[in-house]
């Protein structure tokens, strides 16, 4: 039995009531750690992408005298990818079947696109290429974000996607606060153009990384192509966007308010990521090297926890590991906009980092949870749909609550209140934690 068959046999097993296996010795299946690494490489170049992405293009749009609302708006534009391109892309990706598997190639043939995107974003002198660079950067890496994502459910056993997410998340952290130390050095010394094209670097380096070590197995790679139903992409697309998911009331109940968490608790952190170099710019009067050292902190917090968020969800579960980050967060953030500083700036980074780390490390296990082995780009998407609605709203709101108050100061608390909606959320959720998965041994 192959991993992927053996999580499918647990899931049916549980749902059914009845044991998916036949009788005989069994036991519970451990984490492949290499794999888990391997796939890493795929979040450590979107992290660092995106970082750079979030850390300097408010910067060089504000160079470029546009409002803060402007800002927001193409801001946005990625996040308007992410909430139509990226499920489409996800849902299509179950159906894919090439020499490569389902999920690579889409990393192996628009990735290198993408870094160019980026490259050319840092050199472009004009609003009008600057916007469009930013245009076909997003929409490219709106197609191959989730495929890649969806790697991990797809080779990791139920009980230890909590695990297997903190080691991608760890990843992915590293990536970032790479770029962003990298992207700080290069911006004294050579200029912002630099900062861009080590983004596109990092892109290249991982993705040639991601793609070396890591083999689908080979039910997903082209020989297994009878068996993948024909589909009609955009037609599996409006399903996404209107779940029709073979769910029991309360199941469909705790889906839908696990995707309202998400997207609550988006809205909040999308803030910080869109505004704080502006905020510690702006209002604390810090050179934009040090405020993008200073965001390197956040990063730098969820590599410390990132490992340990997962192991914490194996233990008290996933809905209270993440009710503590919310909770936590929302104590923090309250004071912040009256007791900010430069002294405070870094160590407040820090904390948010490690705090947040507890949620979004089992955000995605705990929704995939609702799917099945076969259908977990399916549920990627539904989680992506969630993170990029809310990521859409966020920076045109705060960038309206910016303009009324002349401060970005207001960021911590917008993102406090969001917060506080998705923790309302908790109570009633009574589905998402691991299922016991086991394979046949002997």
């Amino acid at each position: 039995m192959t991993a992927e068959n053996s999580v499918l046999a647990g899931t049916l097993g549980e749902r059914s009531g009845t044991s998916a296996l036949p009788s005989g010795r069994q036991s519970v299946r451990g984490l492949d750690f290499g794999r888990v690494f391997a796939i890493g490489f795929g979040m450590f170049a979107i992290s660092a992408a995106w970082a750079i992405y979030n850390a300097y293009v408010p910067l060089k749009l504000k160079d470029l005298a546009l409002p803060t609302m402007v800002v927001g708006l193409i801001m946005g534009i990625d996040n308007v990818c992410a909430l139509t391109i990226q499920p489409l892309f996800g849902i299509l990706s179950d159906s894919v079947r090439t020499r490569w598997g389902r999920r690579l190639p889409f990393a192996m043939f628009i990735a290198p696109i993408c870094a160019v995107a980026l490259f050319v974003v840092g050199i472009s002198q004009g609003v009008a290429i600057t916007v469009l660079s930013v245009v076909v950067y997003a929409v490219l890496m709106a197609m191959w974000r989730a495929p890649v994502v969806a790697l991990m459910p797809d080779v990791t056993p139920s009980a230890q996607r909590s695990k297997a997410n903190g080691i991608i998340n760890l990843m992915g952290s590293i990536g970032a606060v790479t770029a962003l130390v990298g992207a700080s050095l290069l911006l004294k010394r050579c200029g912002m153009a630099a900062a861009f094209a080590a983004g596109a670097v990092i892109i290249a380096i991982a993705i040639v990384a991601l793609v070396t070590m890591v083999k689908e197995p080979a039910e997903f790679r082209r020989g297994s192509c009878q068996d993948v139903p024909r589909v009609r992409p955009w037609k599996r697309f409006k399903e996404a966007i209107v779940p029709r998911l073979h769910l029991k009331s309360d199941e469909r109940r705790s889906f839908v308010l696990i995707m309202l968490v998400i997207f609550l608790y988006t809205i909040g952190i999308n803030s910080l990521e869109t505004y704080f170099t502006l905020y510690a710019t702006h209002d604390l009067h810090i050179r934009a090297s040090s405020a993008t050292s200073a965001l390197a902190f956040y990063a730098a917090g969820s590599i410390v926890f990132a490992v340990f968020a997962g192991i914490i969800a194996m233990h008290i579960g996933r809905k209270a590991t993440m009710s503590v980050g919310l909770g936590i967060a929302v104590i923090a953030f309250l004071p912040m906009p009256w007791i900010g500083s430069r002294e405070l700036i870094i160590p407040a980074a820090l904390l948010f980092g490690i705090v947040l780390t507890l949620v979004f490390v089992n955000a995605l296990p705990w929704i995939a949870e609702l799917g099945g082995a076969e259908h977990t780009g399916t549920m990627t998407a539904y989680y992506y749909l969630a993170t990029s609605a809310g990521a859409v709203i966020s920076p045109v709101l705060f960038g309206a609550i910016e303009e009324w108050t002349g401060e970005y100061r207001w960021i911590f608390l917008y993102a406090a209140v969001f917060f506080m909606m998705a923790l309302s959320c908790m109570p009633f959720i009574r589905h998402g934690e691991a299922r016991r998965t086991v394979s046949v041994a002997g």
